[in-house]
């Protein structure tokens, strides 16, 4: 199979997890992009030389080589990216927000949400870039649409439709969940906030 690199030396970043992706088949994807600054976007195709770990930040040189067209199956794609060098390797510094947390306090509730009946609570996955949980009665998820510094932003929540006795926790949660600008984390503890700073709601790490 010949090749030639005609595209010089490329640095690329790519993300600390493999995602849920679809080729020619369901796949997990590199996340990858060519600018600290661009979002991440999905390399459908291995990094010839790359030993990844998970976990980790790569900053790489790569080189993309131009395939004969000619010599290649349908669904594989005309262009290789191959290792040159491994520029830096960096842990996630998001990975300490990959957790089970349970809801101690929501802003705005009178009652709050200490008592006998099931308390909200959120598990995020960095990896998928994704929430999930339960409101205190009905199970909800959606996407993580951004993601950096201290700043998060999800996408629109869906949930389940069951009515509860009482649904005060579980509106209150989900009114302030779609609210969320910000982030704190400190050791077991995490907090959300608007736009305008203001605290919506604290979890603690589930043990």
């Amino acid at each position: 199979m010949s090749c030639e690199s005609d595209q010089g030396a490329q640095t690329l970043w790519v993300n600390s997890a493999k995602v849920d992706c679809v080729g020619v088949g369901p796949m997990q994807c590199f996340q990858i992009k060519s600018s600290e600054n661009e979002d991440w976007t999905n390399l459908y195709q291995e990094i010839s030389g790359f030993d990844f770990e998970p976990g980790y930040i790569y900053k790489l040189q790569v080189a993309i080589d131009t395939l004969d067209k000619n010599t290649l199956p349908a669904d594989k794609s005309y262009l290789e990216y191959r290792l040159l060098e491994v520029l830096s390797k960096e842990r996630d510094p998001f990975l300490s927000l990959h957790d089970i947390w349970v809801v101690t306090d929501i802003s705005g509730l009178e009652t709050g949400v200490a008592g006998s009946g099931p308390r909200p609570n959120l598990e995020i996955d960095i990896r998928s870039m994704s929430i999930m949980g339960s409101d205190g009665c009905n199970q909800y998820k959606a996407k993580i649409e951004s993601l950096s510094e201290n700043k998060i932003r999800f996408g629109p929540i869906m949930g389940t439709k069951k009515a509860c006795r009482d649904m005060s926790i579980p509106n209150s949660y989900n009114g302030a969940l779609a609210k969320v600008s910000y982030f704190k984390r400190e050791g077991l503890s995490l907090e959300f906030y608007n736009q305008n700073n203001v605290k919506l709601i604290t979890f603690k790490k589930v043990d």
